[in-house]
């Protein structure tokens, strides 16, 4: 393919959404996967942190320990797996347009995942 026809392949039509930064199989499930796109709040607060994660401090001895996160894997994905499926497979969030101006996130669902999608944005809008 000629590099023109490969610019081609990822140009944007109206009304459709390409997240920044990513690579070549991911732009390819985000623009042709068909599914359905939601918008909603970028999540930010607290989250409770088990002793597999890397944030544990082994110092304090606690049972359960509590931060501040506000990264969407911390707070959308266990609910996105445990009720959708994998992430990049059935599902996956990006940055799209002007979702860093106003604190918004994107959120695609792959084909037959609707249902899901529909109670996602009611759940976090």
């Amino acid at each position: 393919m000629a590099k023109w026809e490969v610019k081609k392949l990822f140009e944007i039509r109206r009304g459709r959404y390409l997240p920044c930064g990513l690579n070549i199989i991911e732009k390819m499930w985000w623009r042709f996967m068909p599914g359905t796109v939601i918008n909603v709040k970028w999540p930010v607060g607290e989250i409770v942190v088990v002793d597999t994660d890397p944030r544990w401090d082994w110092s304090l001895g606690a049972t359960f320990q509590s931060g501040m996160s506000a990264d969407p894997n911390d707070h959308y994905r266990p609910w996105m797996e445990a009720n959708v499926g994998r992430q990049k497979w059935d599902w996956d969030w990006g940055l799209v347009e002007n979702d860093t101006i106003d604190n918004r996130l994107t959120i695609k669902f792959k084909r037959g995942k609707e249902n899901q999608a529909m109670i996602a944005a009611m759940r976090w809008a």
